[in-house]
């Protein structure tokens, strides 16, 4: 796995991007199926609530815009085979925007920024919280076709498309939405709202459970794809960096499990302490998240497994 500066330079972006969109798009589903029922009656935990996760979803659609730009750049430049100064010119870009299908998806998820920017701004109404739960939604799951899954022909393609989109969005519920997630304990933990804190986290646990699901079956579909045996999974780089990831999702599953089976009960006579523990836990479970998402932005400059073993 030796990496020019440039190669290394679109693995980081594609790392940032992808951690950005999660985090944007996790921000907008707890906010919207996990938290909005619970704090209906609780205005004052709602407003300690709403200002700081409001800046986590704009920090993280600023910088998935910003690293976007950049990924366009870099990727015009490794197309055209220029030097990253000369591919920044209009005419290369141009080419790459109109003329590829990387450039398409990078223009549609251009207008879904838009489209959810436009929805934070009047995040208060209901109609635009909505709208930006189906904008966010769509500009995690369009990220499939910028990877392996929008190369692949024929019917397999289809179903690498469908497995990768799901993929996608069930980690960004999970991953991105930890983030907020340990914003609301903290809020709740100043509060003394504990009571509301137990009902959240059980309600995260629920979504975290299907997202698990999701993810478990997803990603077999992907390695049946890219891997295809667990010969290539063990004597390829590609198959190594997966294994890799593997063994941070189970450590992620673990940490999950103590939440759910043994923090989350002792919410209500523990209170303060076992939130505490909790926001510990899920700092830790979204470090080890944001540590997947950055060999997922690997994986996707890296020949699949499968085309390297006989």
């Amino acid at each position: 796995m030796d990496w020019s500066a440039a190669e290394a330079a679109l693995v980081a972006t594609r790392a940032v991007h992808f951690a950005a969109t999660a985090i944007t798009v996790g921000d907008v589903m707890f906010r919207t199926v996990i938290v909005a029922p619970v704090v209906r009656s609780e205005k004052a935990a709602a407003v300690s609530f709403e200002a700081p996760t409001l800046w986590v979803a704009w920090l993280g659609l600023g910088f998935a815009v910003i690293s976007g730009a950049i990924w366009l750049v870099l990727q015009a430049a490794s197309m055209s085979g220029m030097p990253l100064d000369e591919a920044m010119s209009a005419d290369v870009l141009s080419t790459v925007i109109n003329e590829t299908q990387f450039g398409h998806v990078t223009t549609l998820r251009a207008g879904l920024a838009i489209c959810l920017a436009a929805c934070l701004t009047y995040d208060r109404t209901a109609i635009a919280r909505w709208g930006g739960f189906a904008a966010a939604l769509a500009f995690a799951a369009s990220l499939a076709w910028s990877g392996h899954a929008g190369s692949t022909a024929g019917e397999a393609g289809y179903l690498h498309l469908a497995a990768d989109t799901l993929h996608l969005a069930a980690s960004a519920a999970w991953i991105g939405g930890l983030a907020s997630l340990i914003l609301f304990m903290a809020a709740a933990r100043r509060n003394k709202v504990i009571s509301l804190a137990h009902d959240v986290v059980r309600r995260f646990s629920i979504m975290g459970m299907v997202s698990v699901a999701t993810l478990l079956l997803t990603g077999f579909i992907n390695a049946a794809i890219l891997v295809g045996s667990v010969h290539a999974l063990v004597v390829t780089d590609y198959g190594r960096l997966l294994l890799l990831k593997l063994v941070l999702f189970a450590l992620m599953l673990v940490l999950a499990l103590v939440n759910r089976v043994v923090l989350t009960p002792r919410l209500v006579p523990a209170g303060r302490g076992a939130l505490r523990w909790l926001t510990r836990n899920s700092a830790v479970e979204l470090a080890l998240g944001l540590a997947i998402l950055a060999i997922v932005g690997m994986l996707g400059t890296m020949h699949p497994a499968i085309h390297l073993v006989n």
